[in-house]
């Protein structure tokens, strides 16, 4: 924690709190849980479906749910990662950069611990789903980005499943066309051929009501005195105030991405404290 104090006059004492990791936009989300690392780095922690059953999926593929069940049960290494938090997954499926590649067996089959975008633990088959707790890595760079995506642009994860298996192509209508043999893993995707693998955090769908917090922070930057002084101090650009919190703190990120939060005082904060709870 940084506090810093005008010398200038009484009158513009404040204090600001420099927080050395991203925070969110206040707008709290159902189901998303932030956390911070042991080095300071945020990460999510959610629930979400990953895999359906009883259905054709945008594939048009249909797996049974009980040859599911008893694959991930009787694998040794998945259970076994699983009790060593160590279940790992990547931000998409690996696919070569170059047409005709191929990746190794193993590369496909092992994902890579330098690309964990996230972890997968307390899996639980209910009803036609195939859910999970998801844990989004603090420190690799694709675990950093996702978690960007989440907490900062209100991302919606969804999930997509890494596996070994044998199409039925003479299945009966409705019935499983696809026969599972091995699971490796439920990568992050942008678009899941299963429709329900979209995690169970509350869609965001408050694009103008983020507009407006950034617009009423620079308002308030604008109209109180003691903020013009901390802004000078701290040398703040008015493109640095990103927004304000329910409680009327101005919230800035800066260049290598520390955020400043600095709480209103007196009309000012009356003000904006009248104009939230109106929102």
């Amino acid at each position: 924690m940084l506090v810093k104090k005008s010398t200038t006059t009484d009158k513009y004492e404040t204090a600001c709190f420099v927080q050395e990791a991203p925070i969110n936009s206040g707008l709290e989300r159902k189901g998303l849980t932030i956390k911070t690392s042991c080095e300071g780095l945020p990460y999510c922690v959610f629930r979400s479906p990953l895999w359906s059953f009883g259905h054709y999926n945008r594939m048009h593929r249909r797996y049974d749910k009980e040859n599911a069940r008893s694959v991930i049960q009787n694998d040794e290494r998945i259970q076994n990662l699983k009790k060593r938090n160590a279940w790992r997954a990547e931000w998409n499926h690996p696919n070569p950069e170059i047409k005709g590649q191929q990746y190794s067996d193993i590369r496909m089959t092992i994902p890579e611990p330098m690309r964990t975008s996230h972890f997968i633990n307390d899996d639980e088959f209910v009803g036609d789903l195939y859910k999970a707790t998801i844990t989004t890595h603090p420190r690799t760079e694709c675990g950093r980005a996702v978690a960007s995506e989440i907490i900062d642009l209100g991302g919606q994860p969804a999930f997509s499943v890494r596996l070994m298996g044998t199409m039925l192509p003479n299945a009966p209508l409705n019935a499983p066309n696809m026969r599972v043999s091995k699971v490796i893993t439920f990568d992050m995707v942008d678009f899941p051929s299963h429709q329900e693998a979209e995690a169970d955090i509350e869609p965001v769908h408050q694009e103008g009501t983020v507009i407006f917090l950034k617009e009423l922070a620079k308002y308030c930057c604008e109209q109180d005195e003691n903020m013009a002084v901390v802004c000078e101090s701290f040398e703040i650009s008015p493109n640095e105030i990103m927004t304000i919190s329910q409680d009327a703190s101005i919230i800035c990120e800066q260049a290598d991405t520390s955020k400043i939060i600095i709480p209103l005082k007196s009309d000012i904060r009356r003000e904006a404290l009248s104009i939230l709870r109106g929102i």
